[in-house]
């Protein structure tokens, strides 16, 4: 407790400043006379070191110390207080919608019942675990792998690496009957994007706070001033994505290599940014843009060494932004901190920019790029189970059922097993996709990328032990095991529903002949996405690569079915698994048009046009048949 502390400090305090003049009143008194007069100065000058004037000398010596301790006391306190009124100006006070809905969340603690009523759904997972990929800042924003983004860019790019997803889908057509199928796409987002999406998986979006550079040109300094840039171009062309009355970005093709470095990403489609090849060329865009009256453009360059080059450079930027990395002549310079803060010579050094090192940033550059590089082939898992699954009318009971297809859920012995944190879920579906066994590296760093190692470690030990105890707390072993350095399932004791719709798959693609039950088999195993309720970055291409596998069922039985009606009924089927994928659509509207339905194929293609704007995919083209 503070108060003794307190208390002690007061006295001394006290002690300190009555104590001294209490001692010379009673001791000495006061040393000069009550009334000085001119034979008093007679006498002191006459004999100036006599014992009484030596008393006095050193009592007004000693009354001088006191009053110097009294002004630095009262010094330290003035200050103090100043610093205390600041501080509690700054303090957020409550609206008064914030003060009622405090005051009745204090009523419902005090008057709620002490005794919950039990059902058969277990409650939802505590998100204990998922909002700490990224550490929160006090200036609104998240540290990641590389820099650090204010709160609405790592938003933006979390709805961005969504729409990457969303095109895939769309794009995706699905082979004919007995052919190899291409899943070069499914490849994981960069990773600064992925660790940006797991950390804002449970976080509600934040308002978008648009940089302001003021006319003119900026110069930008300092340890960070090359990856503030980089902040900059990346929430420029966010800002520009979403509002294309937002000022687009000029850059030479030297600047942009020197800020992404010799691998640039092709970014000349898009939107919001223009790429010219020399710094004159530039300065001439910028220009040009003006004496059309254009939208006012953006240019992020390098300070010229050429005085000549500076001068043109300050003259088509006197009414357009400008970011120039290096000390500007011409008008204002920020001092960029290592952590993004910005000094700009005005006393408000409170500012904070986007700041990304060269890899971060073309992670997240990437998935705005609406056509982005096709990325190296990789063996997507096939998530098949070690051994041959049973169908489910002649298998065994098992002691634990764990449902992953929809909302994931655990039971033992048929009563729903409450899963404390949302990691220790994560954990259990992993081990369902992965039968064979996942490291504790790989486990650790798949549910909380972007963190250091030795960190995802120790909350991966600490999320298992806590669902151990979920589970043994209802009276049954644990049904993980560790065996290797590898925590697997216990196949003898656990059933997976993903599990028999893998098998179903296997089944139905090594066939040889073409069987309608195997398809229709895999469809039928299908009673969702996997943990459908959660975003959880890592399960995208897991996802889509079993979506993938139903979407293909449905496609064979449609294109082997000689009755047109039974051939939509299988196209309507996979257009509810996958309303944003083209080809499905076109194929359905081609089979409503054969059934004579020509209104109705129209109004499809216009729906799923409509549905593509909403969704923020502009289609590349009309959509027309």
């Amino acid at each position: 407790m503070r108060w003794p502390r307190q208390i002690a400090s007061a006295a001394a305090v006290t002690t300190v400043l009555a104590g001294p003049p209490i001692v010379l009143i009673y001791t000495a008194g006061w040393p000069l006379p009550t009334r000085l007069t001119q034979e008093h100065l007679r006498q002191w000058l006459s004999d100036p070191l006599t014992e009484d004037t030596l008393i006095a000398g050193l009592v007004l010596l000693a009354w001088m110390l006191w009053l110097l301790t009294v002004g630095l006391t009262l010094r330290t306190t003035v200050t103090r207080a100043v610093a205390t009124i600041r501080r509690l100006r700054r303090l957020p006070l409550p609206t008064p919608m914030q003060a009622t809905a405090t005051g009745m969340a204090g009523a419902a603690a005090l008057w709620a019942p002490t005794t919950t009523a039990t059902t058969d759904t277990p409650p939802a997972p505590t998100p204990t675990s998922t909002g700490e990929h990224l550490r929160q800042t006090a200036d609104a924003g998240v540290d990641v792998p590389g820099g650090w983004i204010p709160a609405d860019t790592a938003h933006q790019i979390a709805a961005a690496g969504t729409l990457v997803w969303l095109r895939r889908r769309r794009l995706y057509r699905p082979p004919p009957p007995g052919q190899p199928r291409d899943d070069s796409d499914l490849t994981a987002l960069p990773p600064t994007v992925t660790a940006i999406q797991a950390a804002l998986a449970d976080t509600p979006p934040t308002p978008a706070t648009p940089l302001r550079i003021p006319t003119g040109g900026i110069g930008l300094t300092g340890p960070a001033a090359t990856d503030a840039a980089r902040g900059i171009l990346l929430t420029t062309l966010l800002q520009a994505l979403r509002d294309t009355t937002q000022p687009m970005v000029v850059t030479s093709r030297t600047d942009l290599r020197t800020l992404l470095g010799p691998h640039t990403l092709p970014l000349h489609d898009l939107p919001g940014l223009t790429v010219t090849e020399t710094l004159a060329d530039a300065i001439t865009t910028i220009a040009h843009s003006h004496h059309l009256d254009a939208a006012s453009p953006m240019l992020l360059t390098h300070v010229p060494a050429d005085a000549d080059t500076a001068a043109r450079l300050a003259t088509a930027l006197t009414h357009t932004q400008g970011v120039l990395i290096g000390t500007w002549p011409h008008g204002p310079t920020w001092h960029i901190t290592p952590d993004g803060h910005a000094a700009r010579g005005t006393g408000d050094d409170r500012t904070r920019l986007c700041v990304l090192t060269a890899t971060a940033a073309r992670d997240l550059l990437a998935v705005l790029t609406p056509t982005p590089p096709t990325p190296p082939a990789v063996a997507v898992p096939r998530q098949r189970p070690p051994a041959p699954i049973p169908p489910p009318e002649a298998s065994s009971p098992k002691l634990f059922t764990l449902r992953v297809l929809g909302s994931p859920t655990l039971r033992a012995a048929g009563k729903p097993v409450t899963i404390r944190r949302t990691a220790a879920l994560q954990i259990l579906v992993a081990l369902a996709i992965y039968p064979d066994g996942a490291t504790t590296h790989d486990l650790a760093t798949t549910i909380w990328p972007g963190l250091p190692r030795h960190t995802v470690a120790r909350r991966l030990y600490t999320t298992l032990s806590d669902l151990r105890k979920d589970i043994t707390a209802t009276g049954h072993p644990h049904p993980i095991a560790h065996t290797d350095d590898r925590y697997h399932l216990h196949h003898q004791h656990i059933d997976v529903d993903l599990w028999h719709l893998n098998a179903a798959i296997d089944h139905a693609t090594t066939a040889v002949a073409h069987h309608p039950h195997a398809h229709q088999a895999v469809i039928d195993h299908y009673t969702g996405d996997i943990a459908a309720n959660h975003t959880w970055p890592w399960l995208d291409p897991i996802r889509e690569y079993t979506r993938r596998h139903v979407i293909d069922a449905h496609t064979t039985l449609a294109t082997t079915a000689a009755d047109p009606h039974t051939r939509l009924h299988h196209l309507q089927n996979a257009l509810r698994l996958d309303p944003y994928n083209e080809h499905l659509h076109h194929h359905a509207a081609d089979t409503l048009t054969t059934l004579g339905r020509p209104h109705d194929a129209d109004a499809l293609l216009t729906r799923h046009h409509q549905r593509l704007i909403d969704a923020g995919i502009t289609p590349p083209r009309p959509v027309t048949r």
